[in-house]
């Protein structure tokens, strides 16, 4: 979220989240206020035909695939080149659009929510989607953890609370499941849609990146990729990505990166848990054409 000088920590509180129709949703002033009024704002908003809109799970990768789209775009290895980071182009937390209007190169945008809910004009104008997830059970360890730093949190908010409020009762911010289904239905609809999985960027980024290059139809040579891949690796990009998440932490640490592995989900689901999961999994997902790695082949 963009940097408001002074505020308090119920404007920027993550939790409890908001009951919204079928869903909840994170607790930002305006949507508390009117959460219809933001979507229709939203929906209206004024796309241009070459913005290029990233689609992401929470903590699923979303800065990561931003400053691989930045590089990619404004042809450079130079990190945070545009002087912004993802929070200043995060559509949910604004309530006008006026710096976006004013810029003058390529927009790079940005939303957590679900694909019924990005503007109308970007798909009218085919603007390139990028959805960005993650296996869902590293996702949910992750925001375990993002929520737990966080203002508006309980202390004691357990990891089996969060199970059964998050996971079980997957309403938040649409529900992963709900999201997923929707995205990958759009990915298969509509070419100007792709997917980037966490899980993939990480076992195979050169490969990934020029993959994205492709699709957003921007120039570039296999030194330019790789080198955006060796800036873009994942404890480099911890180190170097512009990053104002600390100021709302309750700890004063950053929320943008945690391990960026994958299958840290084994030290946190019970054997219980991770059978429910499953269980709940096929159910979901049972028409849906994609599937997520949860294992780092090479066991690290």
């Amino acid at each position: 979220m963009e940097s408001r000088g002074v505020w308090n920590e119920e404007e920027v509180a993550v939790y409890p989240p908001i009951k919204y129709k079928e869903w909840t949703l994170f607790p930002w002033p305006h949507w508390k206020e009117d959460t219809d009024k933001y979507l229709k704002l939203l929906k209206n908003f004024q796309s241009r035909e070459d913005d290029i809109l990233l689609c992401t799970v929470q903590k699923g990768g979303s800065h990561w695939v931003h400053e691989i789209v930045c590089m990619l775009v404004d042809q450079t290895t130079t990190y945070n080149n545009r002087g912004s980071s993802l929070d200043d182009v995060h559509l949910d937390t604004m309530t006008d659009f006026d710096s976006l209007e004013k810029e003058t190169k390529r927009r790079i945008i940005h939303t957590h929510l679900p694909f019924q809910c990005i503007p109308s004009q970007h798909m009218e104008k085919k603007g390139k989607t990028i959805f960005v997830n993650r296996n869902p059970k590293d996702r949910h360890v992750s925001q375990y953890v993002f929520f737990k730093k966080m203002f508006g949190t309980p202390p004691d908010y357990s990891w089996d609370q969060y199970f059964q409020e998050m996971v079980i009762n997957d309403t938040f911010m649409s529900g992963w499941f709900n999201y997923t289904r929707e995205m990958v239905s759009a990915v298969e609809k509509y070419s100007n849609v792709i997917h980037v999985l966490f899980e993939d960027l990480k076992l195979n980024q050169t490969a990934e990146i020029k993959r994205i290059a492709d699709f957003l139809e921007v120039p570039y040579t296999n030194k330019l990729i790789n080198e955006i891949a060796d800036k873009c690796e994942f404890d480099k990009l911890k180190t170097n990505k512009l990053d104002g998440t600390a100021e709302y932490a309750k700890d004063n640490k950053s929320t943008l990166f945690r391990k960026g592995i994958i299958g840290d989900w084994k030290n946190w689901f019970t054997v219980a848990q991770n059978e429910q999961f499953d269980e709940m999994y096929k159910r979901e997902m049972k028409d849906v054409s994609m599937s997520f790695i949860y294992e780092d082949p090479s066991g690290k």
